[in-house]
């Protein structure tokens, strides 16, 4: 199941990829990521925090984009 789901987020992210540019961002490690989602009152698992990590990193991508892209 696992591999699964890691070729369809690399199939997903060659796609978003296309979409957004190759902005480099520093990454919060996932162990704490993890923890300030627990801390504010989510009970997700390291997986799940993996992939919400992820969702805002896409998220904050886009935004960059949109802000700083040349008309």
């Amino acid at each position: 199941m696992k591999r699964e789901r890691a070729k369809k987020q690399t199939a997903q992210k060659i796609k978003i990829d296309t979409y957004i540019p190759s902005i480099q961002l520093k990454k919060i490690p996932s162990e704490r990521a993890l923890q300030l989602l627990n801390k504010a009152g989510y009970e997700v698992n390291q997986e799940e925090s993996e992939e919400i990590m992820e969702f805002l990193y896409t998220i904050v991508k886009l935004t960059l984009k949109e802000f700083f892209a040349a008309d």
